[in-house]
């Protein structure tokens, strides 16, 4: 097949995108990405993409077609005219992409106006356009539009962009019952395939050494939908018990909020700070676990979802212990990797980590269950095999 990919962020910013197009060119198909110029996350422009430079280039196999946007910088404001510049220009060289492409793929990400410009190709071809959903929308867009009016034209447009597509692939199961429900999406044209995760550390030894410290590790992003004030309420729960630690590895937007937190708390001494770690160094931070925790906000549809982060937890064999709703919620506990509460209930977060410490005995095959089911379910073939065979499908069907 010859497939034209459409995702605002490509090489040399970092998303799984970047491995499934080269392994689509890998199976034999013809592949072109439609993104913008790279400035995520740091918000400006890449060295070497200046001025112009780099608009068309081949990696991989993948021929990259670079339409041209705002910087996200710093600021609301550049970050709208980012959103807004790409959707803009990236439609217009859509219009000029040669018209024998067999299938159309948005990558969705945030925001919504990421998927205009393959509905532009796609009409103007008339092409299968399916649309592999992240992020679904008008819901993310409900944290940042307090005003009634403009977040239901928000919606409006989202389902006007949703119903130009032929087919929807969804990461979370939920997200078919959202879209349907809220953007009129017809569930007999959406398909659940899951993210898939690095499986590097699947057959490693990561089993920890006794320090005689029960050792819970966090790893990932410090933002607000992490809502990582749980874990730090739990641990506040537990700090009249000894023998056990908190590390948190990573680092976001609300990392002072829980620095602060973490003392007002009188915690510092069951929390350890790491900061960002290169991916290099991480299987380190997995070997010195004994559990790892999750998290993520309950207030909204979006914390439905299943985060990518759960599968990486999976290679790493270790139990897991959340505080989250939808379906990371059910893959805990249908795979039996570990234990979880509703998002946002500290108090049942704490009481996991205590049955944990008093009885790691009842936890003790947990880590071989993750493993088993990241096999069974996420591993980047089957993510390519379900991917690859949703395009054909829709091509044949058109």
């Amino acid at each position: 097949m010859k497939i034209l990919i459409v995702s605002q962020h490509y090489y040399p910013e970092q998303f799984q995108i970047n491995e499934i197009a080269p392994a689509l060119v890998q199976r034999g198909h013809d592949v072109t990405v439609l993104t913008g110029v790279p400035n995520y996350p740091g918000g400006e422009t890449y060295s070497g993409y200046e001025r112009g430079q780099k608009r068309r280039e081949i990696l991989d196999g993948v021929n990259v077609v670079r339409a041209s946007e705002h910087p996200r910088k710093h600021d609301p404001i550049n970050l709208y005219w980012n959103y807004l510049s790409y959707a803009f220009h990236a439609s217009r060289m859509a219009k000029r992409l040669p018209p024998d492409f067999d299938v159309v793929l948005s990558y969705q990400l945030s925001p919504i106006t990421m998927l205009k410009p393959a509905v532009v190709y796609a009409k103007k071809n008339r092409k299968p356009l399916v649309c592999y959903c992240l992020d679904i929308w008008p819901e993310s867009a409900k944290d940042h539009m307090p005003i009634p009016f403009v977040y239901r034209w928000i919606g409006a447009y989202s389902a006007k962009l949703y119903s130009a597509c032929d087919h929807i692939a969804v990461t979370s199961k939920p997200f078919i019952d959202y879209l349907s429900r809220v953007d009129g999406f017809d569930p007999a044209r959406m398909s659940y395939i899951p993210q898939h995760a690095d499986r590097s550390m699947i057959e490693a030894d990561l089993t920890a050494q006794d320090n005689g410290v029960v050792d819970f590790m966090y790893a990932g992003n410090f933002g607000k939908g992490q809502t990582l004030q749980v874990i730090v309420r739990a641990v506040a729960e537990l700090k009249d018990r000894d023998g056990f630690l908190v590390h948190m590895v990573g680092d976001g937007s609300r990392r002072a909020e829980l620095e602060a937190l973490t003392r007002e708390l009188g915690v510092q001494d069951k929390i350890v700070f790491h900061g960002n770690q290169s991916r290099s160094d991480m299987p380190a931070f997995y070997k010195s676990a004994d559990a790892l925790l999750i998290t993520l906000r309950g207030n909204n549809e979006v914390g439905n979802t299943m985060p990518g982060k759960l599968q990486m937890y999976m290679t790493a064999g270790k139990p897991i212990f959340g505080a989250i709703n939808g379906a990371a919620n059910d893959v805990i506990r249908e795979s039996g990797c570990g234990a979880c509460v509703c998002a946002g209930d500290y108090q049942g977060l704490a009481a996991i980590m205590a049955d944990y410490m008093d009885h790691p005995e009842r936890y003790r095959d947990c880590g071989t269950r993750a493993r088993s089911y990241f096999m069974e379910n996420f591993t980047f073939e089957k993510y390519v095999d379900s991917l690859e065979s949703l395009l054909k499908s829709v091509r044949s069907a058109f």
